[in-house]
């Protein structure tokens, strides 16, 4: 829009008064009113500067500058309002659905701006009002840029602006960077493709298409020549090139002279000789493989839908769609039928914008037949560049349609957004496309009216020949409590790329599909992942790995040995850590109780293991072994008779379940006459080969039973 146009007398009656039922519109989506007015020249509430509120929002407007930040959050400045051009800054948070005055000043109390120091941010600065299209970028630093537009300079004079101006979000700092601040500036062209500090693009006005390259420079295109802006409509097609690193513009592509009518050589051929026509330009689009987009535009007697690429590295445009006359009513077979031969009818002030990860899929919406404005459109398109071909998604091919609002936040399949031009569009993480505002035909006034309603389309991507962004989703670990030294895992999926937080206590399998954690305690991990491609999915899953301690196992065993005239074993639990038990002989299970007791039958060593287990199954054993004893039992005679009848006479140790460390015998002097460690050996009564004399002796006796150390001691008769 310029000075030149209708907008200036923005509230003109239209002879026709159009007036229309409520209409079912087959569509691929819904649309949901999420804020503002039905009606229009609504004046908005500023609230608190900085501060969220649920009344927050901005007046009707027109024509502004719009980004989207890194974060996903919305962005709107100045444009064309009920008190004239506007200057302030507005930020719209797509989480919690609110608007946010951030900078700049309310109505039109300060339209000259505050320019400050060229190259120095301040928190005084601020752009000074305009409308009709200035330029913007969102960097790949996250600052936000603004270029030109129509509106007042530093003492007050209207005409096209050639400022350039950068908003740094952390600080809520504005930067005069470039350009004067004044009305008028020419452009300088200098050489085609060498930078110069002498080249500028002059005052620009309609001219939207801007797009940010690989190496952080912005690009422009066209739009209307700032210079002569105040006298009439001359439009251009010249591709610029800014430089942010050394404050430098360079002329890439296009006439110097105005309103050239271009080149459109043969569709899908890219040659150097190619340019479109000079227009009002307004498409954003950016492709995946890195080239920029332009659709539709005009000047001041024609509208067109001609659709172009730009190749940055060859410098070299191509013609891909559309038609090359102007004024085509475009092509509107069916809705959700993807073809190439479709396209929409010639219209200026579309608003354009990519989804924000499958940048092969673009969306244009609305704008006006022709530059008188009379007659504005509501038909939503999407383009997919990989297959060339157009959907119309929603709206009608028929203009000025006065909407169907519903409930607010509501979305349903009889709400529809009326026909306009010239609003604010975005695109938020969830491919959801957002449209703010603009100059639209209202029928309770018969004139062109301000919008400030704010519509959310969700699309239904059964409509479209291509995804609208690919979905990845990572699944914790179906494990995450573990013992200490086991392992659990997460699978990824097929062409993920994650990162990990933090970086200790997991590894990757070999073909890194599989992610195996092992934290030697309890870990809180993030993990952030992405599809390689030109189309990836994002997710960030955050879960906790508990590492539960090993319970430990002890029991006490009663009695440790003890004679088989008692059969049982007492086994009494004092571990610590666990709930559950296991009790184990010879490899079997005979009890589960805390305690246990088990009865033998046979003496012997008897082992018992104890299994403790805690609650997520983490285990400990312990083993200990007793003995069950037939009672040991030791005889000696207390008489033996040495005379060859056979009968009585040895004197033998008569015993069971002992083992014999010494047998010694004694006569009345002390004389030791026998020594033994043979339980089956006895004392026939011989001395050093002679038969002792009958008497009394002396024995002494050593032995364990039963690991026990006993000693008997007494006196034998030796008769013969």
């Amino acid at each position: 829009m310029n000075p030149m146009r209708p907008i200036v007398y923005s509230f003109i009656l239209i002879s026709l008064l159009i007036s229309k039922p409520l209409q079912l519109f087959a569509q691929g989506g819904m649309w949901a009113q999420m804020h503002g007015s039905a009606g229009s020249g609504a004046l908005g509430w500023y609230g608190t500067k900085g501060v969220s509120d649920i009344l927050n929002t901005p007046s009707g407007r027109y024509q502004g500058a719009f980004w989207t930040d890194l974060q996903g959050n919305f962005w709107l400045f100045g444009g064309y309002h009920p008190w004239g051009y506007a200057n302030d800054l507005w930020k719209y948070d797509v989480a919690t659905t609110r608007w946010i005055w951030m900078n700049g000043p309310q109505s039109v109390t300060d339209q000259n701006g505050e320019f400050g120091v060229q190259g120095i941010p301040s928190a005084n600065n601020y752009p000074s009002a305009r409308t009709f299209g200035p330029n913007c970028w969102t960097d790949k630093n996250g600052d936000l840029w603004l270029y030109g537009g129509y509106g007042y300079d530093f003492v007050g004079a209207q005409g096209g602006l050639a400022d350039l101006w950068k908003y740094n979000i952390a600080s809520n700092m504005w930067t005069w960077i470039s350009g004067p601040n004044t009305v008028g500036q020419v452009p300088v062209h200098g050489t085609q493709g060498v930078e110069a500090a002498t080249n500028t693009p002059g005052g620009r006005v309609e001219c939207k298409s801007g797009w940010v390259d690989d190496m952080n420079h912005l690009w422009m295109f066209g739009g209307q020549d700032g210079a002569t802006a105040t006298t009439g409509v001359n439009v251009r097609n010249d591709m610029w090139r800014y430089n942010i690193s050394n404050n430098r513009w360079t002329w890439m592509k296009g006439a110097t002279n105005l309103n050239n009518g271009g080149n459109y050589g043969t569709k899908n051929v890219e040659v150097a000789t190619n340019n479109p026509p000079s227009r009002l330009s307004f498409t954003k689009w950016k492709g995946k493989d890195g080239n920029f987009y332009v659709f539709g535009g005009g000047n001041s007697s024609n509208a067109r839908n001609d659709l172009w690429r730009y190749n940055p590295v060859s410098n070299n445009w191509t013609w891909i769609s559309g038609s090359k006359v102007a004024g085509n009513a475009g092509t509107y077979t069916a809705k959700c039928n993807p073809q190439e031969l479709d396209f929409p009818a010639a219209r200026i002030e579309n608003q354009t914008v990519s989804t924000t990860t499958c940048t092969e899929v673009f969306w244009s919406f609305g704008g006006f037949k022709t530059i008188t404005n009379t007659e504005s459109y509501h038909d939503l398109w999407l383009y997919n560049l990989t297959t060339n071909k157009w959907t119309w998604v929603s709206g009608n091919q028929n203009t000025n349609y006065v909407g169907s609002y519903g409930a607010l936040y509501v979305p349903t399949p009889t709400n529809m957004i009326s026909s306009r031009g010239g609003v604010a569009i975005w695109s938020d993480q969830q491919q959801n496309l957002w449209v703010f505002g603009g100059l639209a035909y209202d029928s309770t006034i018969s004139a062109l009216g301000l919008k400030n309603d704010l519509w959310k389309f969700i699309p239904d991507t059964t409509c479209f020949d291509a995804s609208l962004y690919s979905v990845l989703i990572l699944e914790a670990p179906t494990d995450t409590v573990i013992c200490p030294g086991d392992t659990t895992g997460m699978q990824l999926p097929a062409l993920a790329i994650t990162e990990i937080q933090p970086l200790s206590g997991f590894t990757y399998n070999q073909d890194s599909t599989r992610v195996i954690f092992s934290p030697d305690t309890t870990t809180t991990y993030t993990v952030i992942g992405r599809e390689r491609g030109d189309c990836p999915g994002k997710d960030t899953i955050t879960f906790t790995i508990v590492v539960v301690p090993y319970p430990k196992a002890e029991f006490v065993l009663s009695p440790f040995e003890s004679f088989l005239t008692n059969p049982t074993f007492v086994l009494t639990n004092t571990s610590t850590k666990a709930t559950t038990y296991e009790w184990k002989y010879e490899g079997n299970t005979f009890a589960t109780s805390t305690d246990a007791t088990y009865d033998v039958s046979d003496s012997g060593l008897y082992c018992f293991t104890l299994i403790a287990y805690n609650s997520e199954g983490c285990s400990d054993s312990v083993t200990h072994c007793g003995t069950k004893s037939i009672p040991d039992k030791i005889f000696l005679p207390n008489v033996f008779s040495p005379n060859g009848d056979n009968k009585n006479d040895v004197l033998k140790i008569i015993a069971n379940n002992i083992s014999l460390k010494k047998f010694v015998v004694y006569n009345r002097f002390g004389e030791e006459v026998f020594n033994t460690t043979d339980i089956s050996k006895g004392w026939d009564g011989k001395f050093e080969g002679q038969n002792s004399e009958q008497g009394t002796y002396y024995f002494y006796i050593e032995y364990e039973a039963y690991k026990l150390k006993k000693t008997l001691k007494g006196d034998v008769i030796l008769i013969r």
